[in-house]
C-alpha cells in the first residue's frame, strides 16, 4: 500500500451521474487514495452529458468554468489526476506552463468520441490532434487494457504507459448477501445505455427461439439508447428498470442466471480491448457472465473460466449461451465461484488505488 501526503487535483469533464460506470471509477479511485493518505480534491462538471440532455454549448461552457476553477488554485495541488478528455486541451496546457505533473487516465481512443457524438465527424483531426497534445505532454498515462496501452505509446510517442484495469468494490459487490428473487429467472444487464453496449443485440435476443420463454432481459441503466428500450417495453421478457442507486445493483446482479457484457466494436473503437466495470462487478457478486469476443474481458473471463464467451451483435449466440446457463445451475454456480475469487483477489478497487497512487508518485518524482 503506498502512502503520502500529496495533495492530487481529480478533473473529471465527463459528469459523474450516479449509475454510470464513471461515476463509480472516480469516486472509488478517490475513496482509495484518500484511504492511502492523499488529500485529493474532485472538479468536476454537474450537468451532465447527452445522456442527460443538456446541449452541447451549455457543457462546453461548464467545462470551461471547471478548468478556470482549477487553473485558479492550481499552486495548492502537486499533481492533476485527468480522466481523459478533449476538452481537458486547456488545463492540461496550462499546467504544462506551470510545470505541474499531470495523470491522464485514458479508457479509449479519440475517434470514440464520435460515437456518442456524430456530429463533430467534421473535427475528427482537431479532436485528434487536442487528445495528442494532452498525451504527448502527460507525465503518466493510465490505460485499462494492455492493448490500450500499446495504443497510446504510438499516439503520444513515448512508454509513459502504465496499465490499470477496472476493479469492483469487493465490501459491497460480494457473494453472500441478498438477492432479487422477486424478480423471478433472469439476466441482467447493468450500465450506460450507450451505443456500443449492444443494446440493440440483447432485445434482438430476447425474439430470438433459442431464449427460454421463462427468463426475462433485466435491464438497469439509463442514456441515450433508452428509445430502444421504450418502443419495446410491451415485451413480456423484457424489465427495463433505469437507474437505480449503486447499493441496489448488488442484489440485482447475485439474483441473475448471467450478468451480460456484450459490447460491440463500432468501427473498429474495441480492438484495443474492453475491460467493462460491469464485469469485474458481476463477477465479484459470484454470478456468471455472457461476453462478447473482445480482447481482454473475453481473455479474461477464459482464463478464470468464469463464464461464456459468443460473438459481438449476435442475438442467436446471445440467446444460447442464455439458454445453456439457464438449464446447467452447477455450471453456473461454479463459474461464480471462480469469478468471485479472482476479482476478491486481484481486482479490488482498493488495489486499483494502490496502483494508481503509484503513478502519481512516479509523476511528482520526475517533474
Amino acid at each position: 500500500m503506498q502512502r503520502t501526503n500529496g495533495r492530487v487535483a481529480y478533473l473529471s469533464l465527463e459528469t459523474p451521474l450516479e449509475g454510470q460506470a464513471s461515476h463509480t471509477h472516480v469516486h472509488e479511485i478517490i475513496a482509495g487514495l484518500r484511504d492511502n493518505g492523499w488529500t485529493v480534491e474532485l472538479f468536476a462538471t454537474s450537468g451532465g452529458g447527452a445522456s442527460a440532455g443538456t446541449s452541447f454549448v451549455r457543457r462546453i461552457i461548464e467545462q470551461l468554468s471547471v478548468q478556470r476553477r482549477l487553473a485558479v488554485r492550481l499552486g495548492e495541488f502537486d499533481a492533476i489526476f485527468l480522466r481523459g478528455h478533449f476538452m481537458a486541451w486547456p488545463i492540461s496546457r496550462y499546467a504544462r506552463f506551470r510545470g505541474m505533473p499531470t495523470v491522464h487516465e485514458i479508457n479509449g481512443r479519440p475517434e470514440d468520441v464520435l460515437v456518442t457524438y456524430p456530429a463533430l465527424a467534421p473535427m475528427r483531426k482537431v479532436l485528434g490532434a487536442m487528445y495528442r497534445s494532452q498525451f504527448r505532454f502527460a507525465s503518466q498515462l493510465i490505460t485499462v487494457t494492455d492493448g490500450l496501452g500499446a495504443w497510446a505509446e504510438k499516439f503520444a510517442g513515448h512508454r509513459r504507459v502504465t496499465v490499470i484495469p477496472n476493479g469492483a468494490n469487493t465490501m459491497l459487490f460480494r457473494a453472500d448477501g441478498p438477492s432479487s428473487a422477486e424478480l423471478g429467472r433472469y439476466v441482467v444487464f447493468v450500465g450506460g445505455l450507450v451505443a456500443w453496449h449492444g443494446i440493440q443485440t440483447m432485445l434482438k435476443a430476447i425474439d430470438t427461439e433459442q431464449w427460454p420463454k421463462d427468463v426475462r432481459l433485466v435491464v438497469v441503466g439509463d442514456g441515450i439508447e433508452r428509445s430502444r428500450l421504450e418502443a419495446a417495453s410491451g415485451n413480456p421478457r423484457l424489465l427495463w428498470l433505469g437507474r437505480r442507486a449503486y447499493s441496489e445493483v448488488p442484489a440485482l446482479l447475485r439474483g441473475a442466471i448471467a450478468s451480460l457484457c456484450t459490447i460491440e466494436d463500432p468501427d473498429g473503437r474495441s480492438a484495443t480491448g474492453v475491460a467493462p466495470l460491469k464485469l469485474f462487478e458481476a463477477m465479484a457478486c459470484g454470478t456468471a457472465v455472457i461476453v462478447s469476443d473482445l480482447p481482454f474481458q473475453a481473455n479474461l473471463v477464459r482464463e478464470q473460466r468464469a463464464g461464456v464467451v459468443i460473438p459481438a451483435e449476435d442475438p442467436a449466440a446471445l440467446a444460447q449461451a442464455v439458454a445453456d446457463l439457464a438449464t446447467d445451475p452447477d455450471a453456473q454456480r461454479s463459474m461464480g465461484e471462480r469469478g468471485a475469487a479472482y476479482v476478491r483477489e486481484n481486482a479490488s478497487w482498493q488495489r486499483r488505488a494502490d496502483d494508481t497512487g503509484r503513478v502519481i508518485v512516479q509523476a511528482i518524482g520526475h517533474a
